[in-house]
């Protein structure tokens, strides 16, 4: 916002604009300070042994199980060893990753706006505003996911670093200079680790490197050419250094396929995505639109009420939008985070997102977004803003806006860029915007702290995680005291059969957790879920196809929640393995978590009294 067109450039107008700047840095760095304090001092409390233990059995074991749906065990599985497989320490590792990933791309988008805002207030405190703003916006990450980092992390911090990359290039093309060279190479760099991480990357690194070529094309072909040179050998120095120092793409690679060649005949076509996404997301906006109506109608008339007589009628009706959107948010939001409230929450930060691009709208189509603020490049820029978190997300098995609300800064980023381009406006179009974008950094803190304390991803609340077990691979981690009593008693009963550390276990369904707590490891894929039995059994037997599938005579343990289903027992068969005559249950389901726990039946009788 300009200060000097909002008060006419007087001292007392400048003063008073400092002082909403100001106001505004307080709020944002008070709820980044909220959520990343809460944060910092949950990475000790809670284990989901579904999704968060898949992720980090697949870490654990990252440099001799090659069988993986992704490459993110070649990126975090290094960091977990240096780590001294502490999972309390990834998540700190996490924490930092997604502070510092936003902060750099707040200075970037904000150091890039100065240029494209040229009268905005000449001090250091409106870029730190912005920063602030963005940060605070970043504590979606921690709205309901596990607490450990998974390849979402990585492409969202990727296009995050990517974006950040096209700004660098736009400020330098705005100022008459060449893009540096280390924003062209990093932007390689994030291509092939997003890559690793997710293919389906691809669908967001097209957007990022079309506007990347936009804004490169204003200095002609050469400096395209460049760009994607340097971006080249970024990309090539990655790939290289996985070879060299990680792992060897000849290994990673074949894996990689193999896991995709099994679920090619069950999983989602990228059709059936898009047609989920659709359904999902047009029933997310029109519940938006349910909700706050009347906040959108308000914002466009707030543009347009430009004449005196119709002025008090806007502003009254602004009031009357934003309270009923305050009682909306509150009493149907479910503020509180997790993903009990999902589909909920994300209709508060919508309804945000959506009053600045109808202003912006409005603004544009009545002529009174200030000539001068956008070119070209500009509104590239600003396009992909938009539509990044979404695209960004593309590949989940889920509603796209669950993961897309993890990228919620963009948008932050995107109100700012709104909120500063409305000096021709009406004074209560850019109160309306600052007031709903001060809104939703208050929502975000709420759901932030929700997500991490309330409703944390498949635990207890954190008042309950009040005890630590004595098995090493959870190290302090606090968990309920049943739950602390009923691993250790699993653990103990096991360890003649988990001793040492390292014993194939195939755990049937989704208890990649209990592998990870037994110090044991997959046997085939670490991901093993109900509804891809096929998938599980195909891993089984691409194991049993190795030279040798178990070292020694450590044949696996079998886990099973489920009834033992006849796919399994074909896929051991492929071992040599006869499921009824080589294995015997260790006890009654009753004493062992209501798990059928099955071992070889000549270790049985080694070690039954």
């Amino acid at each position: 916002m300009s200060v000097e067109v909002v008060a006419g450039g007087d001292e007392r107008g400048t003063a008073g604009g400092r002082g909403l700047i100001v106001a505004g840095l307080v709020v944002a760095s008070a709820v980044s300070l909220a959520w990343i304090v809460t944060a910092a001092r949950n990475v000790g409390y809670g284990f989901d042994i579904t999704d968060e233990g898949y992720y980090l059995l697949s870490y654990r074991w990252w440099s001799s199980n090659p069988l993986a749906l992704t490459g993110i065990q070649y990126i975090y599985g290094p960091i977990f060893q240096v780590l001294d497989w502490d999972i309390a320490r990834l998540r700190v590792f996490r924490l930092v990753t997604i502070v510092l990933g936003h902060l750099f791309f707040g200075w970037s988008f904000m150091r890039w706006l100065r240029v494209r805002r040229p009268e905005a207030p000449k001090t250091w405190l409106w870029e730190a505003a912005g920063i602030m703003t963005i940060l605070a916006a970043g504590g979606m990450c921690y709205s309901w996911l596990p607490s450990s980092p998974a390849y979402n992390d990585v492409i969202l911090l990727g296009s995050l670093t990517g974006v950040s990359c096209v700004l660098w290039a736009a400020t330098a093309i705005e100022k008459d200079r060449k893009p540096p060279i280390w924003a062209l190479t990093l932007a390689g760099v994030v291509i092939s680790v997003m890559v690793l991480a997710k293919w389906s990357s691809i669908v967001v690194l097209t957007f990022i490197v079309v506007a990347a070529i936009v804004v490169l094309s204003k200095q002609g072909s050469q400096a395209v050419a460049r760009g994607i040179f340097w971006a080249l050998v970024g990309a090539t120095g990655i790939a290289v250094a996985v070879q060299v120092f990680v792992v060897p793409l000849t290994v990673a690679i074949p894996g990689i396929l193999a896991v995709n060649r099994f679920i090619a005949g069950s999983s989602y076509t990228p059709a059936t995505l898009v047609q989920m996404y659709w359904n999902t997301g047009i029933k997310l906006v029109g519940e938006t639109f349910k909700q706050h109506f009347l906040l959108f109608i308000a914002a466009a008339v707030g543009v347009l009420a430009r004449k005196p007589v119709l002025r008090a009628a806007a502003w009254l009706l602004t009031a009357a939008g934003l309270a009923w959107s305050v009682y909306q948010a509150v009493d149907k939001g479910e503020l509180h985070g997790g993903a009990v409230n999902n589909s909920k929450f994300q209709i508060t930060l919508l309804a945000a997102v959506l009053v600045a691009i109808i202003t912006a709208a409005v603004a544009v189509a009545s002529k009174q977004w200030t000539p001068g603020k956008e070119n070209r490049r500009s509104w590239v820029i600003l396009g992909l803003l938009t539509v990044l978190p979404f695209v960004q997300a593309f590949g989940t098995n889920t509603p796209i806006y669950l993961i897309g609300f993890n990228a919620f800064a963009v948008w932050a980023a995107l109100m700012i860029a709104v909120l500063t381009s409305l000096d021709k406006a009406p004074l209560l179009a850019r109160t309306t915007t600052a007031l709903v974008t001060v809104g939703a950094l208050v929502a975000v803190a709420s759901i932030s702290y929700g997500g991490l304390v309330l409703h944390p991803y498949r635990s207890a609340p954190h008042s309950d995680l009040t005890t630590a077990t004595n098995l090493k691979s959870l190290g302090d981690l606090k968990l309920t005291k049943g739950t602390a009593a009923r691993y250790q008693a699993l653990d103990e009963l096991l360890k003649p059969y988990t001793t040492p550390s390292g014993r194939p276990i195939i755990a049937l369904d989704k208890m990649a957790g209990i592998v990870l707590m037994l110090r044991g490891r997959p046997f085939g894929e670490a991901w093993v879920a109900p509804l891809e039995r096929e998938r599980t059994a195909a891993g089984i037997t691409e194991v049993c196809s190795t030279k040798e599938p178990w070292p020694g005579n450590r044949q696996p343990l079998l886990f099973f929640n489920r009834p033992v289903g006849r796919l399994e027992i074909d896929a051991l068969r492929t071992c040599g393995l006869d499921f009824t005559v080589d294995y015997k249950l260790i006890a009654p389901p009753a004493t062992t978590m209501n798990l059928q726990i099955y071992v070889p039946t000549a270790e049985l009788a080694k070690h039954t009294p």
